[in-house]
């Protein structure tokens, strides 16, 4: 015998070999002292492989907290944790589950047999990880199915048949007082953990739970790198984009270059379509609403399908768009304002200052003139139509010949004038003159809504001669001046009850009715007419030539005053002293 105890536990000798040496020194030596050296010998060498293998788990472990640390996408770390599970405890499987949402969500699994497992979600309040979870601390059963000690799910229990699984031990993944998960390892046989196999399971998790915070931060702080990035790649578009933009503006660019330049910008062709009356506020893909304020202008509109880099640029685009529509609208509001004064001059000023170029106006062209009374009712459509405003009225000026303009007039439209057509300043200004007189004319008749020339007024044309209206006053005062001096001496108006009584056919009744009158107030009227006008009024002829002479006095009063004049004063206007039951001496 060459070898001792000591060169045998140094060569790290099997058991058996141990065994085989014990028996020979029995041979040789005392047998109880013999036995016991053996005995001592077997607890050794156990010993040191026990240590010899809990440092290579140690060694072991250090590695693969290494190996994880390097993992920074959660998709790459989490099977690496559960295959470093399985091989560092020696198990048949190993599974990781997250804390998501009030469940624990089963993501990735390791030496598996069916795919169910992957994608469970237990409830924390059931099963072996509800026990995990909610005491943050390790739990274990010898016989995962045949367990009475803790509420079972059934979804976890078909998964768990199906992998034949039978010891688990499950751990949490703990990180500063939070639990984010559990990490599980299981035997297809029934069999219970040592505690140093739930120590190094509750190790690798306490490793596994740093990584998988590191990788999460990492994975957030990579996507917020990201955004920023993204965010500055579109400040600087933004910037190019609006610094384009701007020196279309600034050298004098409208809305024509302005669309150019956003189209060369554009992965296609862009155009701007304006806002149509009563259209809504709709807005498909690959459309911007050009809007200033509270006014809506139309929409830029992109051919074919938008990307996120083309609706950024519409967005962009936009507002310089809006603002160059402003600008033109300004413009042409100062311009339109600038021909309307001067045509306003052309027309009512014997000012030969502007001509018939800077109205609008061509010199060898003939226009009607049309004088409109005021209102909100739009005018038909005219050709080469000038307008502006002047004393209440609207002046318009037009190539169209006023038989057309009469013909297409509408119904209910506002009242005109209408004169020419004429070539030349003179003349425009006298057709002026003629329309605004017909217009006049035509408002103190009451034929509202019509368009007329002189020629179409027929008698009452004499209204717009001023010789004829002073032989029509003087005609007025020679026959009805008595009746006009008893009206103001009584207060009664006389005058109107003689128009209404002839405009009713010198019927009492009707015409009583539309002065409010009683039928006997009006008797005494007429009494007191028949004491001034005679008797023979009443007769046919001169209740016609009557009746005209009245017409025609109460359209001439307006004529006669200022633009705009009112009429004779209606019924409403004057108390009336004769009341039913009167005296015809107090008529």
């Amino acid at each position: 015998m060459t070898e001792s105890w000591l060169d045998l536990l140094l060569r790290d000798a099997a058991p058996d070999e141990l065994q085989r040496y014990g028996s020979e020194l029995v041979r040789s030596r005392d047998a109880a002292a013999a036995d016991r050296e053996t005995a001592q010998a077997l607890r050794l060498t156990m010993t040191l492989r026990q240590q010899a293998r809990r440092a290579a788990e140690l060694a072991a472990l250090n590695d693969i907290a290494i190996r994880l640390a390097t993992r920074h996408e959660p998709g790459d770390l989490l099977p690496e944790i559960v295959d470093q599970a399985r091989r560092l405890l020696g198990a048949d499987l190993a599974y990781l589950g997250l804390v998501e949402d009030g469940h624990l969500r089963l993501k990735v699994a390791s030496g598996a047999l069916t795919p169910e497992l992957v994608g469970v979600a237990i409830p924390l309040s059931v099963g072996l990880a509800g026990e995990v979870i909610e005491h943050a601390a390790p739990r274990w059963t010898a016989d995962y199915q045949a367990e009475r000690r803790f509420r079972h799910d059934d979804t976890a229990d078909m998964a768990a048949r199906a992998e034949n699984m039978r010891g688990l031990l499950g751990v949490p993944l703990r990180l500063r007082g939070r639990v984010l998960g559990a990490l599980f390892v299981g035997k297809r046989q029934a069999r219970d953990f040592t505690e140093h196999e739930v120590t190094l399971a509750s190790a690798l998790a306490a490793h596994a739970a740093i990584a998988i915070e590191n990788a999460n931060a990492l994975s957030r702080l990579n996507a917020a790198n990201d955004q920023l990035a993204r965010r500055t790649d579109e400040l600087e578009r933004t910037l190019l984009w609006d610094q384009r933009l701007t020196r279309v503006v600034l050298t004098g660019g409208g809305v024509e270059e302005l669309l150019a330049e956003i189209s060369s910008m554009a992965r296609g062709q862009v155009r701007f379509v304006a806002e149509q009356p009563g259209t809504g506020d709709d807005n498909p893909a690959g459309t911007q609403p050009v809007v200033a304020g509270e006014r809506r202008f139309g929409v830029l509109v992109l051919d074919g399908e938008p990307v996120d880099e083309d609706r950024l640029l519409l967005d962009r685009a936009a507002p310089a768009l809006a603002l160059a529509l402003l600008a033109e609208q300004a413009a042409a509001e100062a311009s339109q304002r600038t021909r309307a004064a001067l045509l306003v001059d052309l027309l009512t000023t014997t000012s030969e200052r502007p001509n018939l170029r800077q109205a609008g106006l061509d010199p060898s062209a003939r226009y009607s003139v049309l004088v409109v009374a005021s209102g909100r009712t739009p005018l038909p459509r005219l050709p080469g139509v000038l307008t502006a405003e002047h004393g209440g009225r609207l002046l318009v000026v037009t190539t169209a010949d006023p038989d057309d303009i009469r013909r297409d007039w509408p119904r209910d439209a506002r009242t005109a004038g209408i004169a020419g057509p004429a070539r030349g300043q003179a003349e425009l200004r006298r057709c002026f003159h003629a329309a605004r007189q017909t217009l006049r004319a035509l408002e103190a008749l009451g034929r509202t809504g019509e368009a007329a020339t002189a020629d179409q007024l027929g008698l009452y044309r004499i209204l717009l001669d001023h010789a004829g209206r002073r032989d029509l006053a003087e005609a007025f005062e020679h026959v009805l001046g008595p009746v006009l001096a008893e009206e103001r001496r009584r207060g009664v108006p006389l005058v109107e009850t003689l128009r209404v009584f002839l405009d009713h056919g010198r019927r009492v009744r009707p015409a009583a009715a539309a002065l409010a009158i009683h039928v006997n107030t009006l008797y005494q009227r007429l009494a007191v007419a028949d004491s001034l006008l005679g008797e023979g009024w009443r007769s046919p002829q001169r209740a016609l030539e009557l009746h005209m002479l009245l017409h025609l006095n109460a359209a001439s009063s307006p004529l006669d005053g200022p633009e705009g004049g009112s009429p004779l004063r209606s019924p409403d206007e004057s108390v009336d002293r004769i009341g039913p039951g009167s005296s015809a001496g107090s008529g």
